[in-house]
């Protein structure tokens, strides 16, 4: 993965054995290291924007209330099944990240990675369709392909899709994650982007959701909600104001996003968003 990777698997390869899990510690300082961007003078959003522009695998109304966010349910149900646009998995151009080790709060789903694609990818069309407003336009970033779709990330253990939003002339992007919850998940805003400015709110049935804002110096801002399925399931939504330029330099394209922080959460509310169906 890098220098600090190699070093703590030469640590882990002598004797005495190590109880260390060298991929857990491994995962959590790719974390710390995208967390921390955000706080990098010019970083921030275009950090972002330019991992998405680099990662060909990923082609291919509220009313608060001591201390709870009511929201509409969505009304479009769990969706149905899609067929998939077919991707190119290119090959890679460096080492592969080690594969995620990481212990869950349940056991982990047993449905096939190519089924809870196509399964995610129906629920999240009729969510889209339900939520984000009709002159928003949501074009998935595989070729030829209108309507964004799930990929399987095996390294990750984890469904993402990544989409971009338009209207009159301002873009940006849309990007969903679906997993299962780590072991370790405090239910708090230790994974924000920002964890200075998120807040955690009960969602009565639906678990807990998180809800972070991050705005970098050059004018780029991150919309993230993350929510917490009681049954076991992580599901991260972001909306940013930026797209990759012509050259893959981030370019700022909006004042903000093109979706409201409730408009993110009703959209991981989406039944259909789940491991576990």
């Amino acid at each position: 993965m890098d220098e600090i990777a190699r070093q703590l698997r030469t640590a882990a390869a002598v004797t005495p054995p190590t109880r260390i899990d060298v991929d857990l510690l491994i995962a959590a300082d790719r974390r710390r290291r995208q967390h921390r961007a955000w706080t990098l003078t010019g970083t921030g959003v275009a950090a972002v924007v330019a991992a998405v522009a680099v990662t060909p695998s990923l082609f291919g109304g509220a009313q608060a209330g001591r201390g709870e966010m009511v929201l509409p349910p969505v009304a479009s149900g769990g969706g149905s099944a899609v067929a998939l646009c077919q991707m190119v998995a290119p090959s890679a151009s460096g080492p592969e990240p080690p594969f995620q080790t990481y212990d869950t709060v349940r056991s982990r789903p047993v449905e096939s990675p190519q089924q809870a694609e196509g399964r995610l990818t129906g629920a999240l069309h009729a969510a889209v369709d339900a939520v984000v407003p009709t002159d928003v336009r949501v074009v998935g970033m595989v070729p030829e392909c209108d309507r964004p779709q799930f990929a399987y990330h095996a390294r990750y253990r984890e469904y993402t899709s990544i989409a971009v939003l338009s209207r009159a002339g301002l873009r940006g992007h849309l990007t969903v994650v679906v997993r299962p919850t780590p072991a370790d998940a405090r239910g708090d805003c230790s994974e924000a982007p920002d964890s200075a400015e998120c807040e955690l709110r009960p969602l009565p049935g639906d678990g807990v959701v998180l809800l972070s804002t991050s705005t970098d110096p050059g004018g780029g801002v991150q919309r993230w909600v993350q929510l917490q399925r009681p049954d076991g399931t992580s599901v991260t939504v972001t909306a940013d104001n930026m797209i990759s330029a012509e050259d893959g330099t981030p370019e700022l394209t909006a004042p903000e996003p093109l979706l409201t922080s409730q408009e993110l959460v009703e959209l991981a509310r989406a039944p259909g968003l789940t491991l576990y169906p």
